[in-house]
């Protein structure tokens, strides 16, 4: 083998500006074989059919593999034309007259590992997978035909772990494709490239990446660098607004090769205010790179790998290591090309991971690196090597405890009650400044988010390339199946306009920490592999949902975003209100001068506040007293120059309403873009009135009794009854967790944000790790106008506002009811169960009537908003509006809370991140 004709598995740029080059795309010949037959060995040997394919293209995009034999896959989408194994292409070629005695180079942009063969000899091999292949034909190739045969196999040639952990890999996104993508030239390179290429033994140079000049510097990229715990460029402190990128390429089933298609992709990014992506375990191809530079967004790259950096495993570290000098090699002289990382939550050798570090730092000086993003899930914390930290926490933290952390949502695999969000009381004052104050270098919340929402099956028409949502039917038919399928498209509209808060929410928790570099979010894109993770804002199109607009995503995602902190979003008539107000600034200049307009409007009724005063630090102080009213205003004067976390004053106010009310603040910096809004809840102020209704915990005989004398019955189930689950929250005497389900066959338990990711991964990985399982559930949905809800105003999803209700929740399982009854507040299941639950439901039973609330309201009444969806139920119950159209009698009743509901078996699914 003539390793000095190589070019390919060198990872130079190029060796210089070709003269001249020769596509190779159109029509070749393939030929389908095993994966280490023949085909690799130097002479041909025809091993089955001929048949004609288009290149640049795979197997699959030329409908030339096998049909799926699985049609019931729901951990990803599935391909119907999968082939995995040796390809065979083929085609004769023409070497012009005028490129005699000129070197002459085979140039394939993105494939597998290859063999290369001319006129039946074999030229070479090469793995590369991240980067170009190149490979110079040898000398005695002279102009005019010849035979060009190119081997590509996707089942061997590289290590075994890369095909199932990393996104150039992966079944779960862009699959183990086989095929040549993007360019396939012949290059003429020049006398000068060619003596080079001679002179190679097959070793990298250990020369520097050639990185741009400060002059060829767009600005968002000009004097990048990191001072202390921030990111810096073009003279200002920047916050990295960024998403995590999977390959998700569902029409070709491969990735994106051309520059017009990673514009679309990556300024739908920019339309959300994203100015960052993070390919985990994975590297883009040069037109990512080249968009980026044109759209001004920072890229970060990582190793093909996710899983056990382990040094002893030489073949996996040789091939890593080829792989970044590689990326580096070929891509670093893009200005987008910022940052790089190892890989994707590795676990392993950390002296190792350093070595590599350390190694790219000499070739690319002019990059930030660091280990693999959320390295042992951040455990291991921060160590010498890493320029940055990109990690949903830093260090450990006992269980129950969140000081460590670095994002609001987790598995409940991953923290106590999945974090701090669906922990504690609503509020915008939480934040990570325990953690990143410490830190010393950059922080990047990790994958930040996840928060699940229902699929929306319309989405199914859009899959007409190789890729088929089987696993949307799948889950389509088990929701028809338990008799809920009408119901599916508002199943998508309130877990996903939920989530969209849920989202804003733990946004605001990193700009509000001042030693925060920013985040990368998963996703706001939908990602279709891991049992189906629908926790996008957008689907994998990277087309809307529905569930929010740019504009509307952009009031907490942009480079100025206006920022309200309050310890509670819900109160009392006569209650004081203490609010500060910030900006984070992260746009390149000051805000002096400018004003800051805040508008208050009450949705549903009137309101005044006794004493309000808006006042910035440098004391201006606007008041308001008046009469109740419909909205209010006010400006506050921006006397800051700095950048970064801002405090520009205080809201302080006593607020009076003559009813339940619901208040809309909206805070916009005049003459910008910047602007962003909280929803307050105003209740009056009374005790609870309780007469008229007859409240029982057991449905024992003589609460029969008052429903068959037309009695009005409110039960809320305990512990008591046998199929409500027993409280779960006490801490034990070593300081962990109790750890039961908080459910039992009749119920789930109560989950305030909607289920982390994909609730079959997470419930295997719970109960291997003996923790508790998440309820699984995705937010409530009901009608807003029903008149239980004339005391509290609400939307058809869940608000801040049900916290306390859903909290003290143990939904009920409905399955065994008739199929077309719909309670009252309905919880939405996961895509695995699909059970129909309840958590507000009522019935005619006999000549009474009984409502049926699977909260303890006594326990939720502690908060204003508790207490006054206790009251507005009550007082529906009062009502002449209380008059249930379905019946049930006390024996059906009892009869179906004693048949077990259906039982869901679910299969396990593993994560590939240790636990």
């Amino acid at each position: 083998m003539k390793k000095t004709i190589l070019i390919a598995c060198l990872g130079l740029v190029s060796l210089g500006l070709q003269a001249q080059s020769i596509s190779l795309a159109g029509e070749w010949n393939v030929e389908l074989g095993k994966s280490g037959s023949t085909f690799a060995k130097s002479k041909r040997a025809s091993q089955g059919e001929l048949k004609r394919a288009i290149l640049p293209g795979t197997i699959d995009t030329n409908h030339l593999g096998f049909a799926p034999k699985d049609t019931m896959e729901t951990t990803h989408l599935t391909r119907l034309y999968a082939y995995k194994g040796a390809a065979r292409y083929s085609r004769t070629i023409n070497i012009p007259k005028d490129w005699k005695k000129k070197p002459v180079e085979l140039f394939l942009e993105r494939t597998r590992p290859t063999w290369v063969y001319v006129d039946g000899e074999l030229v070479d091999s090469c793995n590369f997978i991240s980067t170009p292949q190149r490979y110079l034909l040898p000398k005695k190739v002279k102009p005019g035909k010849h035979f060009l045969e190119i081997v590509v196999d996707n089942g061997r040639s590289v290590p075994e772990q890369v095909y199932g952990s990393s996104h150039a890999y992966t079944e779960d996104t862009q699959t183990n494709w086989n095929g040549i993508i993007g360019r396939i030239e012949l290059q003429l390179a020049s006398s000068v490239e060619s003596k080079s290429a001679e002179t190679l033994t097959g070793a990298i140079p250990s020369r520097s990446v050639v990185s741009p000049s400060a002059l060829q510097m767009p600005d968002f990229a000009k004097d990048f660098h990191i001072k202390g715990a921030h990111f810096y460029a073009n003279g200002h402190r920047i916050f990295l607004r960024g998403k995590h990128d999977a390959a998700v390429w569902p029409l070709t089933g491969h990735v994106e090769m051309s520059v017009e298609g990673w514009m679309k992709y990556l300024g739908t990014c920019k339309e959300y205010g994203i100015n960052h992506v993070r390919f985990h375990s994975w590297c883009p191809p040069e037109a990512a790179f080249v968009a980026a530079d044109s759209l001004g967004i920072y890229l970060q790259p990582e190793l093909p790998f996710w899983g056990s950096f382990d040094k002893k495993d030489e073949r996996l570290m040789a091939f890593l290591h080829q792989e970044g000098e590689n990326i580096l090699r070929e891509y670093g002289h893009h200005p987008s090309f910022r940052m790089m990382a190892l890989g994707n939550e590795l676990w392993g050798d950390i002296d190792k991971m350093k070595e590599f570090v350390d190694d790219f730092r000499k070739i690319a000086p002019d990059k930030y690196y660091t280990f693999g993003s959320n390295y042992y899930l951040g455990y291991q914390g921060i160590k010498e090597g890493m320029d940055y930290f990109t990690t949903c926490r830093i260090g450990g933290e006992g269980w129950g405890k969140y000081n460590t952390h670095t994002r609001g949502s987790f598995s409940f695999a991953d923290a106590y009650d999945g974090g701090m969000i669906n922990h504690f009381h609503p509020n915008s004052t939480m934040k990570f400044d325990e953690a990143c104050d410490k830190a010393g270098i950059p922080i990047i919340s990790h994958e930040t988010g996840q928060f699940q929402t229902y699929p929306d099956y319309r989405e199914m028409k859009k899959y007409t390339g190789v890729l088929h949502p089987y696993n949307f039917e799948v889950f389509r038919r088990r929701l028809a199946a338990a008799g809920m399928l009408s119901q599916a498209d508002d199943f998508h509209k309130a877990s996903g306009l939920w989530s969209v808060k849920l989202y804003k929410a733990d946004i605001e928790m990193d700009l509000r920490t001042r030693n925060m570099a920013g985040f990368q979010l998963l996703d706001i894109q939908d990602y279709p592999g891991q049992g189906s993770a629908f926790v996008g804002i957008l689907d994998a199109f990277m087309e809307s949902k529905g569930i929010t607009t740019p504009e509307e995503w952009r009031q907490w995602c942009s480079p100025v975003v206006p920022l309200l902190e309050m310890k509670k979003f819900c109160f009392e008539d006569g209650e004081k209100i203490l609010a500060k107000v910030k900006v984070a600034n992260y746009g390149g200049s000051s805000l002096k001068g400018k004003k800051l307009k805040w508008h208050l409007a009450a949705e549903n009724g009137l309101f005044c506040m006794d004493d309000g005063t808006f006042s910035t630090k440098d004391g201006e102080v606007r008041k308001n007293v008046g009469d109740l009213m419909a909205e209010d205003e006010g400006v506050l004067n921006i006397f800051s120059y700095d950048e970064g976390l801002v405090d520009m004053g205080e809201l302080n106010g006593v607020f009076h309403v003559q009813k339940p009310t619901k208040l809309l603040l909206t805070l916009n910096i005049e003459g910008t873009e910047a602007r962003n809004s909280y929803e307050l809840w105003i209740y009056p102020k009374k005790a609870l009135e309780k007469k008229g209704v007859i409240i029982a915990r057991d449905l024992n005989q003589e609460v029969v009794k008052v429903l068959e004398k037309g009695g009005k019955v409110l039960w809320m189930p305990t512990a008591s009854s046998h199929f409500v689950a027993a409280d779960d929250k006490a801490l034990q005497a070593d300081n962990s967790v109790l750890q039961s389900d908080n459910a039992t066959p009749y119920t789930v338990g109560g989950l305030f944000q909607t289920d982390y990711w994909n609730y079959r991964m997470f419930k295997t990985i719970c109960e291997n790790n003996k923790k508790k399982v998440s309820p699984g559930t995705l937010g409530i949905l009901t009608n807003p106008e029903h008149p239980i809800f004339k005391g509290f105003p609400t939307e058809m999803h869940t608000n801040w506002q049900w916290f306390p209700v859903i909290k003290e929740s143990h939904p009920l399982v409905l399955d065994n009811f008739a199929k077309d009854y719909r309670p009252i507040v309905q919880v939405i299941d996961n895509i695995e169960r699909n059970h129909k639950l309840g958590l507000v439901m009522e019935w005619k039973v006999g000549a009474g009537k009984l409502l049926v609330c699977m909260s303890d309201l006594e326990k939720a009444a502690k908060y204003p908003e508790g207490k006054a969806f206790y009251q507005s139920v009550i007082d529906y119950m009062r009502s002449a509006s209380f008059n249930p159209s379905a019946e049930i009698t006390v024996d059906e009743l009892k009869k179906k809370l004693v048949e077990k509901p259906r039982q869901v078996s679910l299969k396990e699914l593993n994560n590939i991140s240790q636990y």
